[in-house]
């Protein structure tokens, strides 16, 4: 379960929502379970690095959730699918993702404290959340 938070531009009247949260397919289970599934629901990278790292050890658990980056250069918003990888309590892999546009490393924003971001179309600043179009999402 989620929420989707949906932004929408002042200047060009473009919206769009984000994801956070976890979903139906992507909650947190050992690497060998999501491997027998037929669904592949990670970007094929992370899904063969995964399969991968199984192959070493046996003992391997991700934890999986929709997340939401910001650029720190262009300020422009993502949902992500963060994905860790433990082996018994020890971190081994977790995602990074990087801006399409300028390939600065994005950061995870705290969408609660977020005033404006800039919008994807035009470019401006004036790219905020629209509080009456708030939903839950199970998916």
């Amino acid at each position: 379960m989620g929420h989707a938070y949906s932004y929408r531009c002042d200047h060009c009247g473009f919206t769009e929502s984000f994801n956070q949260g976890h979903g139906f397919l992507v909650h947190s289970q050992p690497v060998g379970d999501y491997l027998k599934q037929r669904t592949r629901i990670f970007h094929y990278k992370t899904h063969n690095l995964l399969r991968k790292m199984a192959q070493v050890s046996d003992n391997l658990h991700l934890k999986a959730g929709f997340q939401i980056y910001r650029c720190p250069h262009c300020k422009t918003l993502y949902d992500k699918i963060e994905v860790t990888v433990f082996d018994d309590e020890a971190v081994v892999h977790k995602s990074e993702f990087r801006c399409r546009d300028c390939k600065t490393r994005l950061r995870l924003t705290n969408i609660h404290r977020l005033k404006r971001a800039i919008c994807p179309r035009c470019r401006q600043r004036t790219f905020h959340r629209d509080y009456t179009q708030h939903e839950l999402w199970d998916s």
